[in-house]
C-alpha cells in the first residue's frame, strides 16, 4: 500500500467519526434530467453478423460487475452496427445506469466512447458537475431506485421516471473532494485485484510449464479424478429464505472469468435448513454444474472458498464440492490448476445435458482423466504455489475490508453528514 494511499484510508476512517460543518445552503436539490443528457440503449438487428464483432465496445448490463469504469465490453459493433442506434452511442465519462430486471440500479462509468443495450441508460453529465460524483451517488442509491421503477414482474426505470429522480448537489469543488477521497479506496481495491491476477497468472503458467507443456514421462500415472475425491452436490435451497440472517450461501453467481471471488461479491445468507455435506471452508474447492445459459462459459469452472471472516459456509446445488480421499489432499493445488485447464472445460461443456438450463453430470468430472507427477514434483509446485495462493487471499481479505469503509461512508459524504478530507492532507474541504 503506498504512503498516500495508507494516509488517505486513515483520514477517511476518521471522517467517519466527524460530521460536515459547512451550511447547508452550499448544497442544492437538482434531478438526473437537469444534469444532462439521458441516452437509452439499443440493439442493432440480431440477424445480420455485419453488425457485430468490430470496434465498438457494445456494453450490456453483464459487463458492469463491480468495475467503476468500464474500458472494454464482452462483446463488440461494427461501425455498421454502431450507425444502426447511433442515438444509443455515448462519450467517455458517462455514468451508466442498469435500468431493467435483477441488476437494476447497478452503475459504473464509461472508460471509452461505446454503445450501450436498451437495458442501459447512460447520464451525460455537463461541466460543472462532476460524473463521477453522480456515479458514487447513484451507487449508494440502487434500493431507492429499484423502488422508483414501475412493473412487477419485471422493474423498469423509464426515461420519464430517471429525468425527475431527485439528487443534491455540493459545490463542485467538493463533489471533487468526495470523488477523490472515495477514489483512493476504490484505486487501493483496483490494485489488490491486479495484483491478484499478476499472481493467478503466475502460479498459472508455472502448472503449465511443469505439467502441460512437457510430454508426461514414463514415471507419470495417468488416474482418473475420482481416485483423488469424491463430490458432494450443494443445496437446494429456497429462495424466500435467502436474506440477512444465517449461513452465507456460495451459488453460480461467485463463479467469473477467474476463479477467485471478487472484492465486492458478498454471497446472501440463508436461514433455512440444510445438511453437513452442503458446507465447506475456506480454501476448498467448488466446481460449477450448472450453467443458466447457452454458452458453457461456468460449466466446470473451479472455485477455491474464499475467507469472508466467517466459516463454515454453504454452497448451492449449482455445484460440486470436492472432497479428497484420505491421503489424496496434498492433491489439492495441483488438482485446482488441473480444473482451469482446456481440456477438462471442454470436456465439461461436451458433457452439458438440458436445452434451456445446463448441467454437468457428475460422473462427466469424476471419469476426467489427468496425469499425476510424481509426488516430489507435486511437492515443490505446491511449495510455491501457495504463498502466492496465500497472497491472492490476503490482497481479497484486505479490498473486502476497503470495500466495507467505503460503503459505510459513502452515503454520508454524498448526503453531506460527513466531510471529506482532502486527499494528501489533513484539512476537510469545506
Amino acid at each position: 500500500m503506498t504512503d498516500q494511499h495508507a494516509s488517505t484510508i486513515e483520514l477517511l476512517a476518521n471522517a467517519a467519526l466527524a460530521p460536515a460543518n459547512g451550511p447547508a445552503g452550499e448544497r442544492r436539490l437538482s434531478t438526473l434530467g437537469a444534469l444532462g443528457r439521458i441516452v437509452i440503449g439499443g440493439t442493432p438487428p440480431a440477424d445480420d453478423p455485419a453488425h457485430f464483432g468490430g470496434p465498438v465496445p457494445f456494453i450490456t448490463p453483464t459487463d458492469l460487475d463491480g468495475r467503476r469504469t468500464i474500458d472494454c465490453a464482452a462483446r463488440t459493433l461494427t461501425e455498421l452496427g454502431a450507425r444502426m442506434i447511433g442515438a444509443s452511442r455515448v462519450p467517455k465519462g458517462s455514468v451508466l445506469l442498469t435500468c431493467i430486471g435483477a441488476d437494476l440500479g447497478k452503475t459504473a462509468c464509461t472508460g471509452v466512447e461505446a454503445a450501450i443495450n436498451q437495458q442501459l441508460a447512460a447520464l451525460v453529465v455537463d461541466p460543472p458537475n462532476c460524473p463521477r460524483y453522480v456515479y458514487y451517488d447513484l451507487r449508494s442509491r440502487q434500493r431507492e431506485l429499484q423502488a422508483a421503477a414501475g412493473g412487477s414482474a419485471q422493474p423498469i426505470l423509464t426515461k420519464s421516471a430517471l429525468v425527475r429522480i431527485p439528487i443534491v448537489l455540493p459545490p463542485p469543488r467538493r463533489q471533487q473532494a468526495i470523488v477523490d477521497a472515495l477514489g483512493a479506496l476504490d484505486d487501493k481495491i483496483e490494485l489488490n485485484d491486479r495484483l491478484c491476477g499478476t499472481l493467478a497468472e503466475i502460479a498459472g503458467a508455472r502448472f503449465r510449464a511443469q505439467f502441460v507443456e512437457l510430454s508426461a514421462p514414463r514415471d507419470w500415472k495417468v488416474v482418473r479424478l475420482g481416485e483423488l475425491f469424491d463430490l458432494d452436490k450443494g443445496l437446494s435451497y429456497r429462495g424466500e429464505l435467502l436474506g440477512d440472517s444465517g449461513m452465507r450461501l456460495l451459488g453460480l453467481g461467485d463463479f467469473g472469468a477467474r476463479p477467485e471471488l471478487d472484492a465486492d461479491d458478498f454471497p446472501r445468507r440463508y436461514g433455512g435448513r440444510h445438511q453437513a455435506r452442503h458446507m465447506v471452508v475456506p480454501g476448498d474447492l467448488l466446481i460449477a454444474n450448472t450453467d443458466l445459459t447457452q454458452r458453457r462459459e461456468l460449466l466446470g469452472a473451479p472455485l477455491r472458498v474464499p475467507d469472508l471472516g466467517e466459516s463454515p459456509m454453504l454452497f448451492s446445488h449449482h455445484a460440486f464440492a470436492v472432497r479428497f480421499l484420505p491421503g489424496r489432499e496434498d492433491w489439492r493445488e495441483f488438482v485446482y490448476f488441473a480444473l482451469q485447464q482446456p481440456e477438462f472445460r471442454a470436456r465439461a461443456a461436451g458433457f452439458a445435458a438440458g436445452t434451456t438450463v445446463l448441467a454437468l453430470p457428475r460422473d462427466a468430472v469424476l471419469d476426467h482423466t489427468i496425469a499425476l507427477p510424481p509426488e516430489r514434483l507435486r511437492d515443490a509446485f505446491a511449495e510455491v504455489t501457495r504463498p502466492l495462493l496465500a497472497r491472492i487471499d490476503h490482497a481479497r481479505q484486505e479490498s473486502r475490508a476497503l470495500v466495507e469503509l467505503r460503503d459505510h461512508l459513502l452515503p454520508g459524504l454524498v448526503s453531506g453528514a460527513l466531510a471529506p478530507p482532502r486527499v494528501g492532507g489533513p484539512r476537510p474541504v469545506p
